[in-house]
């Protein structure tokens, strides 16, 4: 099994994947390194730590082994959230791999080590250094990970504006991130201030001194950054990017919706009583009626009852029909 894929995630560009081939294949061991095995590597100390603990005893008390267990765990969190959610976002690399590293130090190697310097006084030393290796695998996962993201984000490329990366621009008092649908900045001169700007309000990007500008029709916003030019690259990178999601997204509800038409058309309602059919369309407009030769016997007014019967029984099927259709597209919809 992959830990983690070897081309880059979320895009769909070849040539956005092959510019971006190199940074990724680094900050892929990277990330293995800091997400993968030093969590191991720190559950291992852990269990080693519980297997000390029954030296010089028949039966290794149950509780012992708690700490192994709890950094067991909160290393296959880590490394099941990374391939799951994570890998969209490397801005949160760092802080959740402080966290999950730091909770297998305090729920499992400073525990562990506690238990077997109790348990086995006699292994004081091999303990320490354990416990040691412990701390220094925390240590160097969080900045492992810190790693990472300078490796994928760090000197922004144009190529980035075509990722769903969020990209962090820092500079003039100021920090810029330029999201997935818009654009952020929070200034701290004269007092901090936080601004956003969607990027439907945005009508184009300009550059001044020292700044980018935002054209919306309610006016005009100042962004400060250190180099305007590259800002506006990736900004306007990033507005092809969205919309081109925005064109795709269009594209297939305008035919997820003409499919819905198309078989909403061929939905046809049938019922059959006493030698009377009836079909009716979706919209439940009598399409059909046919008589078999027992009618001929049956009283008019019985007959009119047999034919309202089942005229209402074939709407009812023409409207079981078209709810199963509704529903069975909107799952689809739903998933997009």
């Amino acid at each position: 099994m992959t830990l983690l894929p070897h081309a880059i995630p979320l895009i769909n560009d070849p040539q956005v994947v092959h510019a971006l081939a190199a940074r990724w294949r680094r900050t892929r061991t990277l990330l293995i390194l800091s997400a993968g095995v030093l969590p191991v590597a720190i559950g291992i100390v852990c269990i080693v730590l519980a297997g000390m603990t029954s030296a010089g005893q028949r039966i290794m008390p149950w509780w012992s082994a708690i700490p192994a267990v709890a950094a067991a765990a909160c290393a296959w969190a880590l490394l099941s959230w990374l391939r799951r959610n994570g890998l969209s976002d490397p801005h949160s690399w760092l802080p959740a791999t402080t966290l999950m590293t730091g909770a297998q130090l305090v729920l499992g190697v400073l525990p562990g080590s506690g238990i077997a310097l109790r348990l086995s006084p006699g292994a004081a030393v091999a303990v320490k250094a354990l416990c040691a290796a412990g701390v220094l695998g925390a240590g160097s996962a969080s900045w492992l990970a810190r790693l990472a993201r300078r490796s994928l984000l760090g000197a922004p490329v144009l190529e980035l504006g075509s990722t769903a990366f969020p990209l962090v621009l820092d500079g003039h008092g100021a920090r810029v991130v330029i999201g997935t649908d818009r654009v952020d900045w929070t200034t701290r001169s004269g007092g901090r201030l936080d601004l956003g700007v969607a990027f439907a309000r945005i009508l184009r990007v300009t550059t001044e001194s020292n700044a980018l500008v935002l054209h919306t029709a309610s006016g005009a916003w100042r962004v400060p950054v250190s180099d305007p030019a590259t800002a506006q690259a990736l900004l306007r990178r990033r507005l092809a990017w969205w919309e081109e999601l925005n064109t795709a997204a269009e594209e297939r509800e305008r035919r997820h919706y003409l499919e819905l038409v198309r078989l909403l058309a061929a939905v046809s309602g049938e019922a059959t009583r006493g030698g009377v059919t009836v079909t009716v369309d979706s919209n439940g407009l009598t399409t059909g009626v046919s008589f078999g030769p027992e009618v001929r016997r049956l009283d008019p007014d019985l007959l009119a009852a047999q034919l309202m019967a089942c005229v209402q029984v074939a709407r009812a099927d023409a409207r079981r029909q078209v709810q199963d259709l509704v529903l069975d597209h909107a799952s689809p919809k739903a998933s997009h």
